[in-house]
């Protein structure tokens, strides 16, 4: 999966220039014992990528204490996604819209691409995570929020780069 880059409308990926159908799952939504039937359903459906969002409210939903355990297995999810030959677009936060409680993670959001990067999950590292997102809901978080909203995105924004 190395030589990835963005091409106007399409990626550039092992030299060819393709356009991707992406579908989401969110993990948190079923059971790790789902997720292989879900994948390979959108597979068979002509995914090319996964997309889900980092969901921190239940990741760390106490300052400094993590939980990725069962449905909450961020990396086992991603790997499942990679051994069924799909992309991955993690969007990593802080905010997670989805028709999800609780969605806003506002502490110090530079750690959402840790786990991914020490797992060697990104495409720059052999993995399946070809697109990573900040936020696309940003300008009402901004708005609403003010500056330390986007100092919190341009967090972790510079905090995923490598």
């Amino acid at each position: 999966m190395e030589g990835e880059r963005f091409l106007l409308w399409a990626l550039l990926i092992d030299g060819k220039r393709r356009v991707l159908i992406s579908g989401s799952i969110h993990y948190p939504r079923s059971t790790p014992e789902m997720w292989p039937d879900l994948i390979q359903k959108s597979k068979d459906g002509g995914l090319d990528v996964i997309e889900t969002y980092v969901f921190w409210n239940v990741h760390e939903p106490v300052r400094n204490q993590y939980n990725f355990e069962g449905r909450y297995d961020l990396v086992k999810f991603v790997k499942l996604v990679a051994e069924a030959g799909l992309y991955v677009h993690l969007r990593i936060g802080p905010y997670v819209c989805a028709e999800w409680n609780y969605g806003l993670k506002c502490s110090d959001s530079r750690r959402s691409c840790g786990y991914e990067n020490q797992e060697k999950l990104y495409a720059s590292q052999g993995g399946p995570i070809i697109l990573s997102q900040i936020e696309n809901e940003y300008g009402n978080i901004d708005s609403a929020f003010g500056p330390a909203a986007r100092s919190i995105l341009m967090g972790s924004k510079n905090g995923c780069i490598s």
